[in-house]
């Protein structure tokens, strides 16, 4: 589900959707939600799934969350996502979907979240999602690549991506850091689908980073 800055990716398994991101606000998590009914009708959005947790990745969550759909993310973002990011506290300046649906026991507005520590797998025996920490990153200590080993997808946040045919773009430390995270995971990718910016080869990723991870291994990164 491309935007103009940040992009969602819509994973389809036998009998729901999860969405992969939820960034920016409410208009663009709502822009999403309909793109995904759309595209696949009578499956509902089941997971949601953040990379990490600065403010522009997960500024859409709580639209989610009044949905009824359940947050996956890592276990370091628990506290602060159930005390302070969906709150069910009154919004008086811009008030959202979920200030405007308090919390039920069931139903829309429960919130449902899902933590993890280094890994964790959703799967329904078909299609699968398996979500990996990303080891020696300074610029998030929680960041999180998806990864669909059907499809060969890599699916990361901040870390750059594949650059547009012909081009040698300059490599910045965190791009390195998802060089050696791929390569410590044995990840079998073919794409790669950044958050910010266009899908394009792992092949092009490579390239690029391959040379400048050779001379400065498991370096972290600050950046984006």
């Amino acid at each position: 589900m491309g935007g103009g800055s940040h992009n969602s990716v819509a994973v389809e398994f036998k009998d729901y959707v999860a969405v992969i991101e939820a960034p920016l606000d409410q208009q663009r998590s709502l822009a999403v939600i309909a793109e995904t009914r759309k595209q696949f009708p009578n499956k509902p959005i089941r997971y949601v799934i953040n990379t990490h947790n600065h403010f522009d990745h997960l500024g859409g969550i709580r639209t989610y969350v009044s949905e009824g759909v359940t947050v996956i993310t890592e276990d370091k973002n628990k506290d602060f996502y159930k005390n302070v990011v969906l709150a069910p506290q009154p919004r008086s300046l811009l008030p959202d979907r979920l200030s405007q649906r308090p919390f039920a026991p069931t139903g829309p507005g429960q919130l449902t979240m899902q933590t993890f520590t280094d890994h964790y797998t959703i799967s329904d025996g078909n299609q699968t999602i398996e979500l990996h920490h990303v080891d020696g990153l300074n610029h998030s200590d929680n960041m999180v690549i998806a990864y669909l080993p059907k499809q060969k997808i890599v699916v990361s946040a901040d870390m750059g991506g594949p650059p547009p045919a012909g081009q040698n773009p300059p490599v910045n430390a965190n791009a390195v850091v998802l060089y050696n995270n791929i390569k410590r995971l044995k990840l079998d990718i073919t794409t790669h689908v950044p958050i910010h910016g266009a899908p394009g080869p792992q092949a092009e990723f490579d390239r690029i980073v391959a040379p400048v991870a050779a001379r400065t291994p498991q370096q972290g990164g600050g950046g984006e």
